[in-house]
């Protein structure tokens, strides 16, 4: 049974990934992620925790003014583990003329309780709809 302190507590961990996402905060974004974490994005090969402290992807961030809000549907706790069900709606420049696309997604991830702090152990999404 979860309570509303680790509700909180998970809440605030994706909040604070959204803002460091939204900032292109490059060097904060490993820290979201458990050392074995894994990013597994649609269409894309799997990311890992150490590919992202290498990847300069910050690049893409900040060229394409990425902007992500989560929506939580649902948050089951088990032991040190978190499922969260999430629609995610994305903002972002494509292609030459700097269109602005949105995206909406389902988003999952599993977190794990490390030293107290909820970090993301595996994050996959899937695009559901334009805008």
């Amino acid at each position: 049974m979860k309570t509303p302190e680790q509700t909180e507590a998970i809440q605030n961990t994706l909040v604070d990934y959204a803002k460091a996402l939204n900032t292109a905060d490059i060097a904060a974004i490993p820290a979201f992620y458990t050392n074995d974490g894994k990013f597994m994005p649609e269409g894309h090969k799997t990311i890992t925790n150490a590919a992202l402290l290498k990847k300069a992807a910050g690049n893409h961030l900040v060229k394409s003014a990425f902007h992500i809000e989560y929506i939580i549907e649902d948050i089951i706790v088990e032991d040190e583990y978190a499922f969260v069900l999430a629609n995610a709606k994305t903002l972002q420049k494509e292609g030459v003329n700097g269109t602005i696309i949105g995206k909406t997604s389902r988003d999952f991830f599993i977190l794990r309780k490390v030293e107290e702090t909820w970090k993301i152990c595996r994050y996959i999404f899937n695009n559901v709809n334009p805008g």
